[in-house]
């Protein structure tokens, strides 16, 4: 089926912030806002997400201006600890940390693997749900630019190959 939704609409405001509102088995996407439009058309088949902030955003090692978290350890584990550079402990970004930025960042890729398997933190993902480094991996997309959503059933339909 073809769905409709905003950036603002993909976010999920997770305890922990991460990369969210991935789409699976998806074929064309079509972007646009402020009379500027891009339509994505796949190959065969992709993965996206398309946010109002940046993966960096998300990612405590870039989260160069976050407090660094020592609540988590003892006084004497502070003081003890081994000196090995000023980012020696990782910095931590929280819920309200997370604000929306003035663009949208698309990830597309060919696939994402799981992340873990039944329990969530030990096991990994099933065989069928991982992406094996020793395979050969091709897949590609075209940008179209101008392509407005009325016109994009329609330009998603010829073969760019």
């Amino acid at each position: 089926g073809q769905y409709k939704s905003t950036a603002e609409e993909q976010y999920f405001p997770y305890v922990r912030p991460q990369e969210n509102g991935h789409h699976c088995d998806t074929r064309w996407i079509s972007l646009g806002g402020k009379g500027k439009n891009l339509l994505i058309v796949a190959d065969d088949e992709m993965e996206f997400n398309a946010m109002r902030n940046s993966v960096e955003d998300f990612d405590a090692g870039k989260a160069t201006n976050r407090p660094y978290q020592w609540n988590n350890f003892t006084p004497e584990e502070i003081a003890n600890r081994p000196e090995i550079g000023p980012y020696d402990k990782p910095r931590q970004t929280h819920i309200n940390d997370i604000a929306p930025r003035n663009f949208v960042e698309v990830c597309v890729d060919l696939k994402q693997q799981g992340l873990a398997g039944y329990d969530s933190w030990y096991s990994r993902p099933e065989p069928e749900y991982t992406l094996p480094a020793d395979r050969e991996y091709k897949w590609g997309f075209t940008l179209i630019p101008g392509a407005n959503a009325n016109s994009a059933q329609k330009k998603a339909g010829y073969s760019y190959k």
